[in-house]
């Protein structure tokens, strides 16, 4: 895909801006509209008002949707801002703006369309038919009735229409897509040289007086984070497992009741000739060798002759043994369904082409006896018996948790759990222990554990592990003693020293060379690049020289020269010496198609959002912020 399709947001901060700027496109879905009868109202467009009922259920919709989306990275406390709510305030009253518009351009949804999309609706159907009872139960279910819904339902599908039309008129011509290639494609000469910071560090002097103000400057960089001990309860299969007793009595009863589970399946082993191609033609070569087998001649030489299944044929065809489930279903039933070693099929075809196939072996399905199996048989009980023990305990689990708030003792005395307790961790999780899993950490800090003292409700770690906590010891954050980090910040400034003294020289030798000074006398040993041509895309140099290469305007002499500070702290000067378009035409169907789609939907949504903002200048808005 092209390059700038390629570069896309990471994390979760990327995850939430997207979110934040999606929000007036990804509130037109159902359930926007009409959600019961309010006085308070947040905002009025054009005289029709948007109540805060409207705006709560849009506000927790975008919550829902982002938490889906972010999963253990979802937090909360993004949602307190009034930036959010008033970006959803935003999404809704565009929406309103466009159902207005779509009013004035006499777009209409009748009855009967309104049906068909509820009656195509799968939600609503029973025995794949639409069925009113189950239609009625559905609404009732999200506090919903059909007049409701049937109203939400038709302004949805008036602005996703309105929507779409907009979008459909934009037109993605070839020259558009031409002159993206042609760019995208471009290859470019570059020459670079390097100024290391690391060849400056010893000429960085950092005093201890440079050090402690920076110290006393930065207070708030230098804090030992805030921590939680939690005291915590286990319930889990694996350790039930440990502590199911076994006798042999038990054992030879669950062993004579689940046989089958020890007893391996038949297997058969075949060898076979593949012939691909026209149907017609493979079926005469299978017949000649079919002739050629009656003659006497070896089954083994012919695959390896004329098989054009190159994985077997110098095998002679051999498949080895395969039990059933594991070969084409076609080609299986025809290998099981022979009775005699040495037996040849009559051809059969499969995806893969004809074959003939030759039964070579069966083996017989086996049993282990209790002996031969008793390991086994062993694992498989207890973990039988503890799943049980463990879906019987896992209520009292939580009524004696819940039931006994202020300490762990009374569930694990009455289940015979241990109270373990975990390492120091922070509010993200640690590295090892309880807390790499993320929903312990964000429940150690919750209010009813950290500030209330209580148990924490029952976390689900996996279906078959769960855990409670208690705070056991809370560790506020710290101030660090200038003595301990003195010597971090003291390689930090040397650092920050030589980043900038690799800068200044970058700077005098970037002069020089625009003047006219030959590059090769300026630079240490090595360190200049003469030039080579490079794609956007090449791994042959770094992305950050690459970046900055292709943003400046294309060269009109040899002398573009470019000079920055790197990620590394070495600082590039670079030569653009010249540039030369990519051929549009050497780009793939493929390739067209998907550019061609990403600019329609990017031009589309541009001209979507010039709709909605000269709907906006021409509206009358009026804004009630502290209803929200």
């Amino acid at each position: 895909m092209l390059h700038f399709i390629r570069e896309r947001a990471q994390g979760w901060v990327a995850w939430f801006i997207v979110g934040l700027i999606s929000i007036p496109f990804a509130l037109w879905g159902v359930n926007s509209y009409l959600t019961g009868p309010s006085d308070v109202i947040v905002a009025k467009v054009n005289g029709q008002p948007i109540q805060q009922v409207e705006y709560q259920k849009a506000l927790q919709q975008y919550r829902d949707r982002m938490r889906n989306m972010m999963g253990e990275n979802f937090d909360p406390a993004m949602f307190d801002g009034i930036a959010v709510k008033q970006n959803v305030l935003e999404g809704l009253i565009e929406q309103k703006l466009l159902i207005l518009a779509g009013h004035d351009l006499g777009q209409r949804v009748t009855d009967q369309a309104l049906f068909e999309i509820i009656k195509s609706t799968a939600a609503f159907q029973k025995n794949g038919q639409f069925d009113n009872d189950v239609y009625s139960m559905t609404l009732a279910r999200v506090g919903m009735n059909p007049a409701q819904y049937e109203s939400q339902l038709r302004f949805d599908v008036l602005t996703q229409e309105l929507a779409e039309n907009t979008q459909r008129s934009v037109i993605v011509t070839d020259y558009d897509l031409n002159t993206i290639l042609r760019l995208e494609n471009q290859t470019r000469e570059i020459a670079y040289g390097v100024v290391a910071a690391q060849d400056q560090l010893d000429q960085v002097v950092v005093t201890d007086e440079a050090v402690r103000s920076y110290y006393d400057e930065h207070l708030a960089d230098y804090m030992a984070p805030e921590q939680m001990v939690v005291d915590y309860v286990e319930l889990s299969v694996d350790e039930l497992t440990k502590n199911i007793t076994v006798d042999d009595e038990s054992l030879k009863a669950f062993y004579e009741k689940d046989k089958d589970q020890f007893v391996g399946p038949e297997q058969r082993r075949a060898s076979h000739i593949l012939i691909e191609g026209d149907e017609a033609e493979a079926k005469a070569t299978l017949e000649s060798i079919t002739k050629r087998l009656e003659q006497g001649e070896d089954f083994a030489a012919l695959a390896t002759e004329l098989s054009q299944d190159t994985g077997s044929a110098s095998e002679g065809g051999d498949l080895g043994l395969f039990q059933r489930g594991v070969m084409d279903p076609i080609f299986e039933e025809a290998v099981f369904s022979m009775t005699k070693i040495g037996e040849v099929s009559e051809p059969v075809k499969t995806d893969f082409g004809y074959h003939l196939i030759k039964l070579t072996a069966i083996q017989e399905s086996e049993g282990k006896s209790f002996e031969e199996a008793r390991d086994q048989v062993e694992a498989l009980y207890r973990r039988q018996k503890a799943e049980d023990l463990f879906f019987e305990q896992a209520e009292k689990f939580a009524n004696l948790s819940y039931e006994n708030p202020d300490n762990l003792d009374v569930v694990a005395e009455e289940l015979s759990l241990t109270v373990k307790t975990s390492q120091a961790f922070m509010r993200d999780g640690n590295t090892t222990g309880i807390a790499t899993n993320k929903k312990v950490a964000s429940v150690a800090f919750s209010e009813d554990v950290l500030v209330n003292n209580l148990n924490s409700a029952v976390i689900e770690l996996s279906k078959s592990d769960f855990v409670v906590l208690h705070k056991n010891k809370h560790i506020i954050a710290s101030q660090l003693p200038y003595e301990s980090v003195a010597p971090t910040i003291t390689e930090q400034l040397r650092y920050a020293g030589a980043r900038d003294k690799a800068r200044e020289i970058g700077e005098v030798i970037l002069a020089k060379l625009k003047a006219g000074t030959p590059a090769e006398g300026l630079f240490a040993e090595n360190q200049w690049h003469t030039g080579q041509s490079y794609t956007r895309m090449s791994k042959e140099l770094s992305s950050q020289i690459l970046e900055r290469a292709f943003a400046v305007a294309r060269p009109r002499s040899e002398t573009s020269f470019i000079g920055f500070t790197a990620s590394n702290a070495n600082y590039i000067v670079a030569n653009i010496i010249s540039a030369k378009d990519g051929v549009a035409t050497d780009a793939s169907l493929e390739e067209r198609d998907g550019l061609k789609s990403h600019l329609a939907r990017t031009y589309g949504t541009s001209e979507l959002q010039a709709l909605i903002d000269s709907l906006k200048e021409e509206a009358d808005i009026k804004l009630f912020k502290e209803n929200l």
